[in-house]
C-alpha cells in the first residue's frame, strides 16, 4: 500500500497528497517540534507540504516517502532558526501548487465547509462577529458601527468565539489527523489586510490557537465607568482617572468602556444629576430643569445588561447617581432624605447579575476590597476560558482540583459543594454542569476570604508537604502562619514560604494551587498587613 502510495504521489495525484497529509502529517508534526516554539508547528509544517508537493517530481517511488519528508523538513526548521522569522504560509500557495490540471489543491486542504459546521455551533453574537469579519472583511470598528454595538464588545466577542472555534476545530484535527482546517480558520479570519479583525485581536494579546484556554494566562474582561480611564466624558468636560486601573492593572485586563450618561445622548460637559423620591419609587433627574432620566437609563441599562454577561467584573464610578454602588444621595425637593441609594444603571446590572465582582474607585484605595475583587475577577476569567473551549468533564476536574484551596479560603460550604458537582462531572450534561459549577463557584468568591480561613489553608498545605520537612522548617512555617494570624506580617510571607518548600520538594499538588498565584504577582497586592 505504502508503494502504491509513493508512485501516486509522485505521478501527481492529488489524492495522494491528502493521503500523505493524513497519514504522515503527525510524525512531521513531532519532529518540527525539536526545532520551534509550538505556536509555529503548523505554520511551518505548511511551508513544508508546500514544498513537497512542487518538488514531487524529485521523489523516487523506491524511496521511504517519510524519510524523504523529513529531510525536506529538516531544511526547512534550519532555515527557521536562522532567519528567526514566523511567517504563515499564504492559503494561496498551498491552494495553488504546480501542475497540469489547474484543479484547487488547497480546497481539499482547507475543507471550509468544516469551517462552516464549526461556525455553526458558535452561540450567535460570536458567530455574527466572526463571520462579519470572516466573510465580509471588516475591522472590528466597521463591525461595531454597522451593529451599533460598543467597539469593547466586539473585540470581546471575537476574540471568545475564535478561542472556541479554534478548540471546536482541534478536536476535529486531532479525530482526522490532519490539522489544515483550524489554520485555514486562523488565516481566512486574518485577511488580506492588516486591518482584518483577526490582527486586531492579536495587537490585544487575545489570539491563541491552542486550545488550551483554561490553561494559559487569561486576561479577565472589566467593564468601566469611562471616566475613571482618563476620558473626558464628566458633568464639568473633565475626567476621574484612577491611578491603579490605569498605571497597574491595565495591562493585564481587557477594558469595556461605559459611560450611561453620554450613551443616553447628554453630551460633556452637561447639567448635573441627581436622585429623587417620588410615589413611583427612586427618580433620576436633572438637578435645575428637573428632567426626568429614568426610563431612558433604564432602557439603556436593559439593552446592555446581555453584553455585559461576558464581562468578569465591573467598576463603577463612586458617588454618581447613575453609576453609583453604595451611599448615593436621595432628596426630596431641596432636602436629603437619605444616602443609602444606587445609581439607575448600576441598579439594573446589579439586579441582572448579583453575583457579579462590582466595586466602585472609591472601594478600591481599601487593600482588602481591592485584592478581594481582583482575585474574583482573574477567577471568573479562567473558568470563563475554560469553560469557552472544547473542555471535557476531565478538564473540569483538573480546573477544580487547582482551585481548591482558594475556594476554601473563601467559602468551605461552597468548597465542599464544588467538590460533589465534580464528582459526578462525567455523568451530567456538559451545560448543566457548566450552569452549576459556576453557580456555586461564583458564590464561594462572593465570600470575601478571612484571616481564620487563609489561615486554615496555609495549615491544610503545609500538611501537605510537611512530612519532607524537618523539624525546624516545620517550626518556622508555623511561627510565620502564627505571626500573620496576629497581624504582623503580610500574608505574602507565610505563601511565598510555602510555596518555596512545594517547589523544592517537588508538591505539585501544592504547588499548582492558584491559591499561591490568584492574580500576576507583579500587581503586589498581597503586600500589606492585615488589620
Amino acid at each position: 500500500m505504502t508503494d502504491h502510495l509513493n508512485t501516486r504521489f509522485a505521478e501527481g495525484d492529488e489524492a495522494a497528497l491528502t493521503e500523505c497529509l493524513r497519514t504522515h502529517g503527525p510524525l512531521i508534526r513531532s519532529y518540527l517540534r525539536r526545532f520551534v516554539r509550538p505556536q509555529d508547528v503548523e505554520d511551518l509544517q505548511q511551508v513544508v507540504f508546500a514544498e513537497v508537493w512542487r518538488s514531487r517530481h524529485r521523489f523516487d517511488p523506491e524511496r521511504s516517502l517519510p524519510a524523504w519528508m523529513l529531510g525536506i523538513a529538516h531544511k526547512r526548521a534550519v532555515d527557521q532558526l536562522r532567519i528567526r522569522t514566523f511567517q504563515t504560509v499564504p492559503l494561496d500557495v498551498i491552494a495553488d501548487p504546480v501542475g497540469d490540471d489547474g484543479r484547487d489543491d488547497g480546497e481539499e486542504l482547507a475543507e471550509r465547509d468544516q469551517v462552516r459546521r464549526a461556525l455553526a455551533r458558535l452561540p450567535e453574537p460570536q458567530r455574527q462577529a466572526i463571520e462579519l469579519a470572516y466573510y465580509d472583511d471588516l475591522t472590528q470598528r466597521e463591525i461595531s458601527e454597522k451593529l451599533s454595538i460598543p467597539l469593547g464588545t466586539i473585540k470581546a466577542r471575537t476574540a471568545r468565539g475564535l478561542r472556541r472555534l479554534s478548540g471546536i476545530l482541534g478536536t476535529v484535527t486531532a479525530r482526522d489527523r490532519d490539522a489544515a482546517p483550524h489554520r485555514e480558520t486562523v488565516s481566512a479570519v486574518r485577511g488580506a489586510s492588516g486591518s482584518s479583525a483577526m490582527d486586531e485581536m492579536d495587537e490585544v494579546g487575545e489570539m491563541n490557537g491552542t486550545g488550551e484556554a483554561g490553561r494559559r494566562a487569561v486576561r479577565p474582561r472589566v467593564a468601566v465607568s469611562s471616566c475613571l480611564m482618563g476620558e473626558p466624558v464628566r458633568f464639568d468636560g473633565g475626567h476621574s482617572r484612577n491611578r491603579f486601573l490605569n498605571n497597574e492593572l491595565d495591562k493585564h485586563v481587557e477594558w469595556v468602556h461605559i459611560c450611561p450618561e453620554m450613551e443616553i445622548g447628554l453630551g460633556s460637559p452637561r447639567e448635573t444629576l441627581r436622585l429623587e423620591r417620588s410615589p413611583e419609587g427612586t427618580r433620576l433627574v436633572t438637578r435645575k430643569s428637573r428632567v426626568d432620566l429614568t426610563d431612558r437609563m433604564t432602557a439603556l441599562a436593559a439593552e446592555r445588561v446581555p453584553a455585559l454577561l461576558e464581562v468578569d467584573g465591573y467598576i463603577l464610578k463612586s458617588k454618581s447617581p447613575s453609576c453609583g454602588v453604595h451611599g448615593i444621595p436621595v432628596h426630596a425637593g431641596g432636602t436629603t432624605v437619605g444616602r443609602k441609594g444606587r445609581g439607575v444603571f448600576a441598579g439594573v446590572v446589579l439586579d441582572a447579575y448579583p453575583l457579579l465582582p462590582v466595586e466602585d474607585e472609591g472601594r478600591l484605595n481599601d487593600a482588602l476590597l481591592r485584592e478581594n475583587f481582583v482575585e474574583r475577577i482573574f477567577a471568573r476569567a479562567r473558568l470563563r476560558a475554560l469553560l469557552e473551549s472544547d473542555w471535557r468533564p476531565r478538564d473540569l476536574v483538573s480546573f477544580h482540583a487547582r482551585h481548591k484551596m482558594q475556594l476554601l479560603a473563601h467559602d468551605p460550604v461552597a468548597f465542599r459543594e464544588a467538590g460533589r458537582l465534580v464528582a459526578g462531572a462525567g455523568t451530567r450534561p456538559r451545560e448543566e454542569l457548566a450552569a452549576d459549577y459556576t453557580r456555586v463557584f461564583d458564590t464561594a468568591f462572593a465570600t470575601k476570604a478571612s484571616i481564620g480561613r487563609h489561615v486554615n489553608v496555609l495549615q491544610h498545605c503545609v500538611g501537605m508537604v510537611g512530612d519532607a520537612l524537618d523539624p525546624a522548617r516545620r517550626a518556622d512555617l508555623a511561627e510565620v502562619i502564627a505571626s500573620y494570624r496576629a497581624g504582623q506580617v503580610a500574608l505574602s510571607v507565610p505563601a511565598t514560604l510555602i510555596r518555596h518548600h512545594a517547589q523544592s520538594l517537588a508538591a505539585d499538588y501544592v504547588r499548582d494551587q492558584t491559591y499561591f498565584s490568584p492574580y500576576p504577582e507583579d500587581l503586589r497586592l498581597r503586600n500589606h498587613v492585615a488589620a
